[in-house]
């Protein structure tokens, strides 16, 4: 038999045994890939960084669910994350409602965001509004979603706490993520409760 039978083999006899190994692994792995991304990232000079994600920005503004979206949802960026204030400043500007998530009791939710919002240092040292008032997930008609890693059929890497998987497994809006030349992957370790995004959009690499 061939070597790439004996690894699927293995592979599936794991599987079928519910090896807690198997799944051991998988996390091993995404937690190295994980460190691995955020060194990569780390790497991009401030230049190649904006000029990608000015690239993903009008590509972005191009998608149909971009232009058809009334309330978009969307992160405030932490300084390793493509900047998305220049794309809550183009929602505004095209009368668009933003809205950020939020950890309210373990849980994920999506508050209103405005240029008066006020802001505070959440539980995981992200910014969030103060205001807990959760827009419901049916009045959401894009969600914008980070990660470290993408694939560009959908898989993502996301941070390791889960919150975005828990809220899109019954999310039915668009999603989209815009994923920076060193965030794009030919595969990444993917679990059954790893929820895929919609669209992917990419761009080649730039070079200063």
């Amino acid at each position: 038999m061939t070597q790439k039978y004996w690894q699927c083999h293995i592979c599936l006899n794991k599987m079928k045994a519910g090896s807690a190994s198997f799944f051991g692994e998988i996390m091993i792995n995404k937690n190295e890939q994980r460190q691995l991304q955020k060194e990569a990232l780390k790497t991009l000079s401030i230049h190649q960084k904006q000029m990608e994600s000015h690239q993903l920005y009008q590509l972005l503004f191009e998608t149909a669910a971009w232009q058809e979206a009334g309330t978009i949802a969307v992160t405030l960026s932490m300084p390793l994350e493509l900047d998305t204030a220049p794309i809550i400043e183009a929602a505004w500007s095209a009368n668009k409602k933003t809205v950020v998530p939020k950890i309210v009791h373990h849980q994920m939710i999506f508050v209103p965001f405005d240029d008066a919002s006020n802001l505070q240092t959440g539980q995981l040292s992200i910014r969030e509004p103060v205001t807990d008032s959760a827009v419901p997930e049916n009045k959401i008609d894009l969600v914008i979603v980070p990660g470290l890693a993408f694939t560009k059929n959908g898989a993502r890497l996301g941070f390791g706490a889960g919150y975005y998987d828990r809220f899109l497994e019954n999310y039915t809006g668009k999603t989209v993520a815009l994923a920076l030349s060193r965030q794009v992957k030919n595969a990444l370790p993917i679990e059954s409760h790893d929820q895929r995004i919609q669209e992917v959009l990419t761009i080649q690499e730039t070079k200063d």
